[in-house]
Formats: structure tokens, C-alpha cells, sequence
């Protein structure tokens, strides 16, 4: 759901779910910040539309002293000693690095960043190229078993159906080893080696980890973005969270590290 807000008396969005939340976490929108998304009767203040939630409760250290935790370092502090913006606590330290980040409207640590279309495509390719090396090997050994003249195929019957046969072999492995492959990739590293090499990772919508069995059928609802003339895979190109037709299937999303 895409989000507007007032700032200095200009309109600024359309803004998407995760890129909002990710200002309000920043401290660019707050409580009194006049805000506006579809379903809404007038524009409103931030507080009255989504309150901002409160802080959990510090740690205890085991000196009985109070900790909590910079949103940017992550190392413990004396709550006194952290700057609130919005909901990040930010250390001193980090503090300039953090603000100067706001400044120039990047999103904060934890905030997901989205892939975009060629940069998936680029890491497809990658995974494609490793896929045909395999793909490879198998033919070569079904070239043992199946004895085939090639100079005879067009002429003999047995030839022809030994051809049709090492086919639907080589079809029947390439469908396995793909869902093999990307399925124990994406449930055990959350990335094929193609996202690897392109710094990506397959996510949740909230973030989290996908397990083996939503991976698996991530890799078949990739079909139908494929019988779709592609289009379910150009969804990714004009997505406000650049997914595909299978992440929308799967409730997935295609992050940066």
C-alpha cells in the first residue's frame, strides 16, 4: 500500500509500505507529520492513522544496570546514552553517519532494499550457466545407455523412439535437479549461486528466512511467470517491492544484503 506525506507544505510519495516505514523508523515522519493512503477520508496525523509503537523495556545487565542496543552498530549502551529517532536509538557515534543517511533519503540499517529486474536477471543467468554445465553431464551419460545412429534417426523407427526416450530423460532430469537445486539453495543459504554472486537474498515478507517447503514452491510458481510470456517475471520491473508474479504467489521478496 503505497503512503503520502506533508513536508514544508509539499506532497511528497507515492512511497511504499517498507520505504515508509523505514522514514518513521528514521524520524522524517513524525507524530504530527500529516500523512494520507488510500482508504483514508482526509489527510491526518501520523500518531492518529498508526501510532508509533513503544519501545520494548531495556535489558538488565548483570550489573543490574539498564541496556539497550544502537539501531545502527547494534552495541549495547546506557539508555541516556542513545539519540531516539522515531523508533531507532542511535548512538553518537553513529549519529552523523545515520542523519547524513536521512539526508540524502537512504533507507536505515534494517530496512529492506528491494532488486530490481536486472540485477535478478543477471543472477538467473548465472544459475542458467551453472544449470547447462550439469545439464551437460547427464547427456553425456545418457549417451551411454542410449545407443542412438544419428545418421539412422530420420529412417529408423528405433533410433527415432531412442531419441524420443533420451528427450523426455533429460527433460525429467532437468525438472528435478532445478527444484532440487533451487530448493535446498534458497531453504539452506536463502540464495542460489547466482543471487550470491549478485549480493541477493530470497526473503519473507517480513524478512525472515523462507523454508524448504515455501522455496520449493517458489521454484514451480516460476513457471507460471514463464507461461505467461514472461510477463509475470517483468511484473518485477514496475512492482513497488519488485516482485514477481511467484513472489506475489509466495508472499517472497528479492532483497540486497
Amino acid at each position: 500500500m503505497d503512503w503520502y506525506y506533508g513536508d514544508a507544505g509539499r506532497q511528497i510519495g507515492p512511497i511504499d509500505e517498507a520505504s515508509f516505514d523505514a522514514l518513521v523508523g528514521a524520524g522524517v515522519i513524525r507524530d504530527d507529520t500529516l500523512v494520507w493512503r488510500p482508504g483514508l477520508g482526509s489527510w491526518q496525523k501520523y500518531q492518529t492513522v498508526r501510532p508509533v509503537p513503544s519501545l520494548p523495556p531495556p535489558l538488565i545487565a548483570a550489573d543490574g544496570s539498564a541496556v539497550r542496543f544502537c539501531s545502527e552498530c547494534g552495541k549495547p549502551y546506557p539508555p541516556d546514552d542513545l539519540a531516539a529517532f522515531g523508533t531507532s536509538l542511535v548512538c553518537a557515534a553513529c549519529k552523523p553517519a545515520f542523519t547524513q543517511k536521512m539526508r540524502e533519503g537512504l533507507q536505515p540499517a534494517g530496512a529492506m532494499r528491494y532488486a530490481g529486474f536486472w540485477i535478478r536477471f543477471v543472477a538467473v543467468i548465472v544459475d542458467g550457466v551453472a544449470l547447462y554445465i550439469v545439464g551437460l553431464i547427464f547427456f553425456a551419460i545418457a549417451m551411454i545407455f542410449f545407443r542412438i545412429d544419428w545418421a539412422n534417426v530420420g529412417r529408423s523407427q528405433a533410433d527415432l523412439m531412442q531419441l524420443l526416450a533420451l528427450e523426455g530423460v533429460l527433460v525429467l532430469c532437468n525438472v528435478i535437479v532445478s527444484a532440487a537445486y533451487e530448493t535446498w539453495m534458497l531453504g539452506r543459504f536463502g540464495a542460489t549461486a547466482g543471487k550470491m554472486a549478485c549480493s541477493l537474498l530470497v526473503v519473507k515478507s517480513d524478512g525472515s528466512k523462507i523454508s524448504y517447503q515455501r522455496a520449493l514452491g517458489r521454484h514451480f510458481a516460476k513457471y507460471l511467470s514463464s507461461f505467461t510470456l514472461a510477463i509475470g517475471y517483468i511484473m518485477a520491473g514496475i512492482d513497488e517491492e519488485k516482485r514477481s508474479l511467484h513472489d506475489r504467489i509466495c508472499d517472497t521478496r528479492v532483497i540486497k544484503k
